[in-house]
């Protein structure tokens, strides 16, 4: 896609085509891959599982089969509450 901006016209293949633009792309790529990363990761510590299942939820398709086992698998931490019902109730 062109786009005329201040009288030049630029598309990402001529900003890719220098070191510079390579440079920027890779770090959004790295900069959301943590902003993604990191969140997941924690929510998963504190649930019992690994961190590295978040790697999961940057492949298209593993990411839903992921949340589908977490879903339906029984909780590593908590689980029940004193009483014998639910932690967290629905």
């Amino acid at each position: 896609m062109t786009q005329s901006v201040g009288g030049t016209s630029w598309d990402i293949r001529s900003l890719l085509a220098t070191p510079m633009g390579v440079a920027i792309f890779w770090f959004f790529v790295l900069f959301w891959t943590l902003a993604v990363l990191i969140p997941i990761g924690r929510v998963l510590r504190r649930t019992g599982h690994s961190p590295l299942w978040s790697v999961f939820f940057l492949v298209p398709g593993a990411n839903v089969l992921a949340l589908w086992v977490f879903a339906v698998k029984p909780w590593p931490v908590g689980g029940r509450g004193p009483d014998g019902t639910s932690a967290a109730p629905l």
